[in-house]
């Protein structure tokens, strides 16, 4: 088990404060502008994080060692918890750009090592829909089995024990992650091949963030986060696309569609979009080796830090600062109208 501690640097300047202007906003606490533009947190935050890249969970309902990447801060404590679920055939240490920012800005992340990750050496040559199945049906236990093992995790983990805030927890995930967060929040999906259901009665979790969220598939029904029974952020952009599973634009015959008498509660949903950004954001997230993700694209990582802060902030710290930022469309000015924030 590697384990290192350091403290985080600045990763980007923010725009000066007369390169744009905030539109004029109200709230209860009669927030200053100054307030409301520094909601926006793109450079790490004060806390030093530590940093397990590898420890191991003995989970017995599927035969194997859950590997758990660990990110937390080195002080202080308990913070609310972040399960972040990776990318098809990715790597969990590929995220760290978002997970370590979250942690420097107060939070813990737990990531998951699923059976489809490219570091147990799984690749889609040759999967059938049995092994898919399996695979689909395996990341939410995951996601579940980490929530039940958290005592086990802070024997294991150095500095881990007293960090973790169980009350308030938050499901986060990347392109199938993000299809595995929705189905932790309430998203039923049916695969129409063997009428088999993906869905879960987990209600422990409060918000969820999406990164590149799998409706851009083309065998994915069409915004199945409009079915999540919490708070969600989607974060996505004009090149984000992914082919897995459809040939030739055309989609798979195992494409999934969402039930027609499926709820569709009334939640708030935040859509972060930006011009440019692709499913990887140039291979900075998820995996290195795609061809033509390229280049990599540090700006659209540093607006998902912004946002993504800002939305943990408001709905899990109740941060009144947080919240008028979603809402002040200023992440224009602040990205030189590179991205959009709306409410869907």
């Amino acid at each position: 088990m590697a384990t290192r501690i350091y403290s985080r640097l600045l990763c980007i300047a923010l725009i000066p404060v007369g390169a744009f202007l905030i539109a004029s906003c109200t709230s209860p606490g009669q927030l200053s502008e100054a307030d409301i533009r520094n909601a926006y947190r793109t450079e790490a935050g004060p806390l030093d994080v530590t940093v397990v890249e590898q420890t191991t969970l003995t989970f017995g309902e599927f035969d194997k060692e859950l590997r758990v990447r660990a990110v937390f801060p080195s002080t202080g404590g308990p913070y609310p918890l972040i399960v972040f679920s990776h990318g098809n055939g990715c790597s969990p240490g590929l995220y760290a750009g978002f997970a370590d920012h979250w942690a420097s800005r107060g939070y813990v992340v737990l990531q998951p090592t699923h059976m489809d990750s490219r570091d147990l050496g799984f690749t889609m040559k040759g999967v059938t829909l049995e092994i898919m199945t399996k695979v689909v049906s395996s990341r939410p236990r995951d996601v579940q089995f980490i929530l039940e093992s958290l005592d086990d995790l802070e024997d294991k983990v150095p500095g881990l024990a007293g960090k973790i805030d169980a009350s308030r927890l938050i499901a986060a995930g990347h392109s199938m992650g993000a299809g595995t967060a929705m189905t932790l929040n309430g998203v039923v999906m049916t695969n129409p091949v063997d009428n088999f259901t993906l869905s879960s009665d987990e209600d422990r979790f409060e918000i969820l963030i999406l990164i590149s969220e799998p409706s851009n598939n083309r065998i994915m029904p069409e915004e199945p986060w409009r079915l999540a029974r919490v708070p969600t952020l989607i974060v996505t952009g004009s090149e984000d696309f992914s082919t897995t599973g459809a040939r030739d634009g055309v989609k798979s015959k195992s494409a999934w569609y969402l039930p027609a008498d499926a709820e569709r509660p009334d939640q708030p949903r935040h859509y972060l979009f930006m011009d440019g950004s692709n499913h990887y954001f140039g291979g900075v997230i998820c995996r290195e080796d795609i061809p033509g993700s390229g280049p990599l694209d540090f700006d659209a990582l540093n607006i998902s830090n912004g946002v993504t802060t800002a939305f943990l902030d408001a709905y899990i710290k109740s941060d009144e600062a947080a919240m008028a930022f979603l809402g002040s469309g200023e992440i224009g000015a602040l990205t030189n109208k590179r991205a959009t924030l709306e409410r869907r």
